[in-house]
């Protein structure tokens, strides 16, 4: 392996590293998580966006050096645009998420009574169960879904197939995108652990500061959502 080569590859890995941790990511995974946090939720849903994010990078390189086909100009703009539609659906889906919690509280919270002792139990039926599973198997695949759409939009395809385009061998150029999708994959399960643990510490400490995390991380969501697409239009 040369030197030029050598450099090329951790740059790549460097270059992934720092690209995970871009706003529209982040605020991706995060508002994700947030309708239903948990720390193995989170890390989850960040290592499928990391995969599904480096899988379509990997590909495009491949039928770019392949077959010498590009990625069209007007697929990323469209994906671009979809992104910030992304962000403010994903950020509404919060709120949706919260109301629908406040109303399964009340409606499935009884108090009782036992002498001077009162109990508070939260039940759930097994149609609530069922509901939930379906919106399980529905939300694996939704992480990936969204890391294909931010691999296609913004400075992804620049920073991962440029450097690379100036390789003419299809291994040594693969190679710089599998390290960059590496990078993508490690900073982003970081900042998953990051984030789901601060949110169980904030859970456990006061239930209140942690529903208005929630809330926030909803609003910036929707708000970066609006930039985005600004920007992108």
């Amino acid at each position: 392996m040369t030197i030029e080569m050598f450099s090329l590859l951790v740059t790549g890995l460097g270059l992934g590293l720092l690209h995970a941790l871009d706003a529209d990511h982040v605020m991706a995974v995060s508002a994700l998580s947030n309708r239903k946090p948990s720390l193995k939720r989170t890390l989850k849903f960040s290592a499928n966006w990391a995969l599904g994010h480096g899988s379509v990078l990997i590909l495009l390189g491949l039928l770019f050096f392949g077959l010498g086909i590009a990625l069209p100009e007007t697929i990323q703009k469209i994906a671009e645009s979809s992104v910030g539609v992304l962000l403010i659906a994903l950020g509404l889906a919060c709120f949706w998420q919260f109301h629908k919690e406040k109303i399964v509280l009340n409606k499935h919270t009884h108090e009782h009574s036992h002498g001077s002792i009162e109990h508070t139990h939260l039940h759930v039926d097994g149609h609530d169960k069922k509901l939930e599973n379906t919106e399980q198997v529905k939300e694996a695949h939704t992480p990936v879904m969204v890391g294909i759409l931010h691999g296609l939009a913004g400075s992804a395809p620049a920073l991962a197939l440029i450097p690379a385009m100036i390789q003419t061998n299809l291994l040594e150029a693969t190679g710089y995108l599998v390290l960059f999708s590496a990078g993508v994959l490690f900073s982003m399960v970081t900042f998953g652990l990051s984030f789901g643990l601060v949110q169980k510490k904030l859970q456990q400490k006061s239930v209140r500061i942690f529903n208005w995390s929630r809330k926030v991380i909803a609003s910036a969501a929707v708000g970066i959502g609006f930039y985005w697409l600004a920007q992108a239009v």
